[in-house]
């Protein structure tokens, strides 16, 4: 029979007989305490990791109560793998958070989960001792305190207490299984067993509601109002490159010429060649990014205008085009299938519409995409003009290319070497796709507009990792056109106010505009009216070099994470990071952001500092979006 508790003991052994895995918690909220870059967590997300702390006593309690129930060697089992499950997931934050700078809980999880192969290579990239010493010291503290509490008297539970606790456990699941957006205010080991449902629960969810929401995009004949178009018609291709930084370009002035094959055609065909030298994305996440690029709007509209505005291809199979997607990447990941993929595509090809294998993040050979692509290049021109997406994925990080083209060493000494030698890979299949065009009689009557989805970082210049950073070493994007002499002659004066927009600040948000602009569709009234609602606009006529433009990662998927934001005008540029406050730097003096102009106080800036900070005050004010994330 087990002792009553005593009515003169202390509330830490009463919480240490009625929850004796306690401990287990408090560890966990330590580490994520200190590991967390800032404290400055709305109430609301205080309210979610408080419940996410309660959440994982019951958890850890149901777990202790499972572990009673087994016979002695079963159980030593059952403890170890637990706890070295757990421990792992404590290593795998931190080691997380030592290289990322990222918060080290829901986010990174999910990540673990999501893409394990790229997850343990960033593990495994930056292993030392103390990632054997994190598994080692976590699983003997979570196994230490749970054998210890299996040795000392426990309380002997009711029925109703074994009801109550079993009744706590599934609500929390439900609860943090389907409150997504504050995620990362929870503590780790809470988030590790939500986050095994909440992949389920909210990529079921989430396509189920893409897919609603996409049938409220706009009917063909609410998108175009003219003739279908005819046989001669412009053809355009879109390529999509994946993690390509302006500055690890050979045509951008990158001390290697990883781009030989683009530096030649650019040599070869100069008047078609227009190259926007100041070009940004409006989002370092591809998540994020690859809707701005695909809808014209910024990432800090609502969800529900992303999910319902006519995409690329919308405004293209409305007016006849045939139509395609040919993408090396994976379109389940973030349920990026029920944003894009609808009947407004004729054709389309991702990595789980292949057959072939996994070489890089989650994605497949470009070879395999390029094949697809340039066969159905062929079939479309077969039938009448086409608009057709290519999509990269060799250069995401850590990069891909096959042995036989890598022109630099992959050594610890330049870890810029593989991702080099994948930016040259991507040249060389860009290189192959331009012949083929020459080669079927296509090049006359095809424009190409090549734009990255954001950039990579390498050097860490600013110790931020890629999806929380808003520097120009990551947002600054290759961004250009090849445009052949038959359409330049159609655009006439547009296509001259292409060329003059070169030195213009422009985004991600421009293609499509520009891309419908580009082939025709622009001087259509109900065209007109769709692209008069978007943020971006079309470079082939004039743009005002001051415009703000909004770049930020928090979508629908990551509502929950304070990435902050930043908003650009000309070379005037406003940053706002939970963890270090609101910057000002000047680009046209300041190119790798250096010198936060508001460190010496408002009243020190110039005319033009001030213009911009007014306005990006006005803009926030303006955008619920924004308000959401900034931190004063």
């Amino acid at each position: 029979m087990h002792k009553p508790i005593l009515r003169g003991e202390t509330v830490i052994l009463q919480l240490l007989a009625y929850w004796p895995l306690a401990p287990v918690t408090l560890w966990w909220v330590a580490v994520d305490l200190y590991m967390r870059p800032a404290l400055d967590l709305r109430l609301t997300q205080w309210g979610w990791w408080l419940l996410s702390v309660g959440f994982s006593l019951v958890m850890w309690q149901g777990l202790f109560s499972i572990s009673r129930l087994l016979r002695a060697r079963r159980q030593m089992v059952f403890v170890g793998a637990v706890s070295l499950v757990a421990s792992a997931f404590l290593m795998a934050s931190i080691g997380f958070y030592r290289i990322f700078y990222c918060w080290p809980t829901a986010y990174v999880l999910v990540h673990i989960f999501r893409e394990p192969r790229e997850a343990w290579g960033y593990i495994r990239g930056g292993a030392d001792l103390t990632y054997a010493l994190l598994l080692f010291l976590g699983t003997t503290v979570i196994a230490g305190s749970w054998r210890f509490a299996l040795r000392r008297p426990v309380l002997r539970y009711r029925r109703a207490h074994h009801v109550l606790l079993a009744l706590l456990f599934v609500a929390g699941l439900v609860t943090f299984a389907t409150v997504h957006r504050h995620a990362s205010a929870m503590v780790p080991d809470a988030a590790g067993i939500k986050l095994s449902i909440d992949l389920v629960v909210n990529a079921f969810i989430g396509g189920v509601r893409g897919r609603l929401l996409q049938a409220h995009r706009p009917a063909p004949g609410d998108i175009y109002g003219g003739a279908p178009v005819d046989t001669t018609a412009p053809n355009l291709i879109v390529i999509v490159g994946e993690s390509v930084s302006a500055g690890r370009t050979g045509i951008y002035g990158y001390r290697r010429q990883t781009t030989p094959r683009l530096a030649a055609l650019r040599e070869e065909r100069p008047e078609d060649w227009v190259q926007f030298a100041r070009a940004v994305s409006n989002a370092s996440a591809t998540k994020v990014s690859l809707p701005v690029m695909l809808t014209g709007l910024f990432p800090s509209r609502e969800p529900v205008e992303q999910h319902t505005f006519p995409l690329l291809w919308h405004y293209a199979r409305a007016a006849g085009y045939r139509t395609a997607l040919i993408s090396s990447q994976s379109y389940t990941w973030n349920n990026l299938e029920g944003f894009f993929i609808d009947e407004g595509l004729q054709h389309v090809f991702t990595l789980e519409r292949s057959d072939a294998e996994i070489v890089n993040s989650e994605g497949i050979d470009d070879r395999e995409m390029l094949r697809e692509g340039l066969r159905t290049i062929d079939r479309f021109a077969a039938e009448g003009p086409f608009v057709v997406v290519l999509q990269f994925n060799c250069t995401h990080y850590p990069g891909y290319s096959p042995p036989d083209l890598k022109p630099w060493a992959e050594s610890d000494e330049d870890p810029g070497g593989r991702f080099d030698n994948s930016i040259a890979y991507m040249d060389h299949l860009l290189g192959q796709l331009f012949e083929h065009l020459e080669e079927r009689g296509l090049a006359a009557n095809t424009s190409v507009i090549f734009a990255a989805d954001h950039g990579e970082d390498l050097d860490n210049v600013h110790n931020t990792h890629r999806t929380d950073s808003y520097y120009q070493t990551t947002i600054a994007v290759p961004f250009f056109a090849v445009v052949p002499e038959r359409h330049r002659q159609v655009l006439g004066a547009r296509f001259d106010q292409l060329r003059r927009n070169e030195e213009t600040r422009v985004a991600l948000a421009d293609l499509v505009p520009t891309a419908v602009d580009l082939i025709g569709l622009a001087e259509d009234t109900k065209v007109g009216e769709w692209l008069g609602k978007l943020d971006g606009r079309s470079l082939l006529r004039p743009v005002e070099a001051d415009r703000l433009l909004v770049v930020v990662n928090t979508d629908e998927h990551v509502r929950w994470s304070r990435k902050g934001y930043a908003v650009l005008a000309d070379d005037w540029k406003f940053i706002n990071y939970s963890w270090r406050g609101s910057m000002l730097f000047d680009l046209a003096s300041d190119r790798l952001e250096q010198r936060n102009l508001l460190e010496g106080g408002e009243e020190a800036l110039g005319e033009g500092a001030r213009r911009h900070l007014g306005r990006v005050r006005a803009l926030v004010e303006g955008t619920s979006s924004l308000q959401d994330v900034h931190t004063d």
